[in-house]
């Protein structure tokens, strides 16, 4: 399981995503199947930065897809199918018909046109999540301590409308560590851990704000 949020705020979108890759086991025992699950690595890719156009793609649930990782994936994505002209709307629309059947991985695909924001869901159909008087907290994936915080009384209350950019980014990544340490101490294995990488898209602009292999800035 994962954990992938994304912010909006008037100045821009922060996305982030934790860094763990858990697998399964299935054994049989006595007759029965049992399955456990296990950390592979805390180091995996679930949140991309595109060359060609200003566009950032989170993902959550399966990490494979016709061999290769989704970060690989992405990267013949853009090679094969990207082009520069490209809107936020026509990669997602791409996106949907590149990976073909829906095989259990969520897609969130973020950028702007003409100083529009634009964020949509990539999976069994192409959604857009926000409209521009819809300044908005997206999350996927291990949503349970998001959820208590933001859906459970006495709610959370967060005013998007004059949250600065600074700050959308530091909430961003606060749900992913939220998720992280909230499953630290709950009982079972914590799927959600690792580094937690910050990607920031502006009118103008799209940077690292935190990575665990990439500077900011790049």
């Amino acid at each position: 399981m994962s954990i992938i949020s994304t912010v909006y705020v008037p100045e821009g979108i922060a996305m982030a995503a934790d860094s763990r890759i858990t697998g399964t086991n299935t054994n049989n025992i006595n007759g029965s199947e049992e399955t456990t699950s296990f950390t592979i690595s805390d180091n995996g890719q679930k949140l991309v930065r595109l060359n060609k156009v200003k566009v950032g793609i989170s993902f959550c649930g399966i990490m494979i897809k016709d061999g290769n990782t989704i970060a690989d994936f992405l990267r013949l994505f853009e090679i094969n199918e990207v082009e520069e002209k490209d809107t936020v709307e026509t990669v997602a629309n791409k996106l949907f018909k590149y990976m073909g059947d829906f095989s259990g991985t969520i897609y969130m695909v973020a950028g702007y046109y003409n100083d529009e924001a634009f964020i949509y869901q990539v999976a069994e159909s192409v959604t857009r999540l926000n409209s521009t008087d819809n300044i908005s907290i997206i999350f996927h994936g291990q949503q349970e301590a998001i959820n208590k915080l933001l859906a459970l009384e006495p709610t959370m209350k967060i005013n998007l409308n004059l949250m600065p950019l600074k700050d959308g980014i530091d909430l961003a990544e606060f749900l992913i560590d939220l998720t992280i340490k909230y499953e630290r101490f709950k009982d079972g294995i914590q799927t959600c851990g690792g580094p937690i990488d910050v990607l920031v898209i502006t009118k103008d602009d799209i940077f690292w704000h935190k990575h665990k292999i990439y500077t900011k800035g790049e």
